[in-house]
């Protein structure tokens, strides 16, 4: 199996980075008057200055509960840390086995000029970008949430992915979020374990 940085070489020499996902902020508030477009969210691609938000924005879901890693050990910060950097950098993922490199891209929402939350797609397998994807993680601030921005976030995601599945994978008692994802159009998938419940987004068929 080639390595992630080999993986990288190859889809950096294509277009591939270049045409995945292209979120244009303009599309978000081009119709607000100029006082409420500033502080309107804006969705851009991270780039390496937002890795520590991220990073910072997981450690503190996962302490309620909402991430399933163990971000008291050092071993599992520093896989956290090289996972999100080389999301944001490289435009793929490390993972275990035959998913690891798949095509992966973070985004971070802003209200004003304060970042508000994060939302990382990624491929199912390699190379499934336009035909299953997965909701690899989402948060919002505490401070920015009950006023529709993670619904925002993931229905413009969803719709500028232009992939025909979307899966996202949630803990049973995410109550919240099963239902916001809901609301997004997610229904309940196949692929639910005893932990976990994954939710499915179809793009309706063309034609």
């Amino acid at each position: 199996m080639r390595s992630v940085s080999a993986r990288a070489r190859a889809y950096n020499r294509s277009a591939y980075i270049r045409q995945v996902l292209p979120v244009l902020d303009s599309s978000f508030h081009e119709a607000a008057a100029p006082a409420q477009a500033a502080l309107a969210p804006r969705i851009h691609l991270a780039s390496p200055a937002d890795v520590p938000f991220i990073v910072d924005a997981i450690v503190a879901e996962s302490r309620n509960g909402h991430f399933g890693c163990d971000c008291a050990r050092a071993d599992v910060m520093n896989g956290l840390w090289h996972q999100i950097q080389t999301i944001v950098s490289e435009g793929l993922t490390p993972l275990p086995g035959a998913r690891n490199g798949v095509g992966g891209r973070a985004f971070v929402v802003q209200v004003g000029q304060a970042n508000a939350g994060f939302a990382i797609l990624i491929e199912d397998m390699p190379g499934s970008w336009y035909e299953r994807i997965e909701l690899f993680a989402l948060t919002v601030h505490p401070d920015f949430r009950r006023a529709g921005l993670a619904r925002h976030l993931v229905t413009s995601l969803v719709r500028d992915a232009q992939s025909a599945q979307v899966d996202a994978r949630v803990a049973f008692g995410s109550t919240a979020m099963i239902a916001m994802l809901k609301s997004c159009g997610f229904a309940l998938g196949a692929r639910s374990t005893a932990g976990t419940l994954t939710l499915e987004h179809r793009r309706a068929a063309q034609g």
